[in-house]
């Protein structure tokens, strides 16, 4: 396995896939919240998981809590592990790391399209309260408040400690965002939110329509902040709509 290849989880290679679908997943999570979309998914769409470095099968490796090395890095694994054409899914956090590898000069093929979701445009101010360098204590009281972290992670000191750094660096770049001035998204663009979300409303994620230059679509599903957990919100179905058009 190369260092490239590592950013990716395969579930189900199609080599001759019409199109690849790249999915981000929120703060503290891996490729495995994206588990039985694969099966969902239009047949001509192969999809591939994201793995940042500190979780998984990348548990033992350090964390990356700096934007600019993190976009490096995840643009240079794209650049050589997703042939084009791909579209680009990012889901909170997800879609911050999205839009900045989008805009980021490191990236040498952009997407078809990029689907932004659950994600504050980089001009909006954070609704909730920082965390990041919270005392142990409040850090973790503070997660279970936000939730998408499993209850027996919390629970179980020991695996808390063991998965506390790279909590604390995915909080440290969701509430650091956005690191420079926002500029325009050059690829066209479609944002979800959901009915329910505390975290990114409706009107904080729909206000990317003003950096949407290559185009935009807005669509609300059903669910709180971690809808795309939720196959009732149809999240899957409508990015096999959205992937339709591309390629």
């Amino acid at each position: 396995m190369t260092a490239a290849s590592r950013w990716f989880h395969r579930p189900d290679p199609r080599p001759h896939a019409r199109i690849r679908l790249v999915c981000l997943p929120y703060a503290g999570a891996g490729a495995a919240v994206f588990k039985g979309w694969a099966e969902r998914l239009a047949a001509d769409v192969e999809p591939l998981w994201v793995r940042l470095p500190g979780r998984e099968n990348r548990l033992r490796e350090r964390p990356l809590a700096q934007w600019p090395e993190l976009v490096d890095e995840f643009a240079a694994a794209l650049t050589e592990e997703v042939p084009s054409p791909y579209v680009l899914f990012g889901h909170s956090m997800g879609g911050m790391v999205v839009y900045k590898t989008v805009t980021s000069t490191a990236l040498s093929r952009v997407p078809e399209r990029v689907v932004i979701s659950a994600c504050r445009a980089p001009d909006v101010p954070r609704a909730v309260p920082a965390l990041h360098e919270l005392p142990e204590e409040e850090f973790a009281r503070g997660l279970a408040d936000l939730g998408g972290v499993p209850a027996e992670v919390l629970a179980g000191r020991g695996l808390f400690r063991m998965l506390e750094p790279m909590l604390r660096a995915d909080l440290r770049l969701a509430e650091t965002w956005p690191p420079d001035p926002p500029g325009p998204v050059p690829v066209p663009l479609t944002v979800l939110w959901g009915d329910a979300d505390h975290v990114a409303p409706r009107a904080a994620v729909e206000a990317w329509r003003r950096l949407a230059l290559g185009g935009y679509r807005g669509r609300e599903v059903a669910g709180g902040h971690f809808f795309l957990t939720d196959p009732a919100a149809g999240v899957v179905e409508l990015l096999n709509r959205e992937i339709g058009g591309c390629g």
